[in-house]
């Protein structure tokens, strides 16, 4: 939110790509942000709801057979 309020700095965006390279998943946590709020937005643009997105399973809960 911080680096589309137009009050960001470079150290603001410099720390979000630091924390993003830390780990697969902050680059997971982070796509995910971003479709939710791209998702947001075309509600808010459309006046209707976005639909459910799901969410990846997190590591080591597998599906059982």
């Amino acid at each position: 939110m911080r680096l589309k309020s137009g009050e960001a700095t470079i150290a603001d965006a410099e720390q979000l790509m630091d924390w993003r390279g830390k780990s697969s998943a902050h680059e997971h946590a982070f796509r995910d942000a971003v479709k939710c709020w791209r998702a947001i937005g075309k509600a808010l643009a459309t006046g209707r709801p976005a639909p459910a997105v799901r969410r990846r399973r997190q590591t080591g809960n597998k599906k059982r057979a």
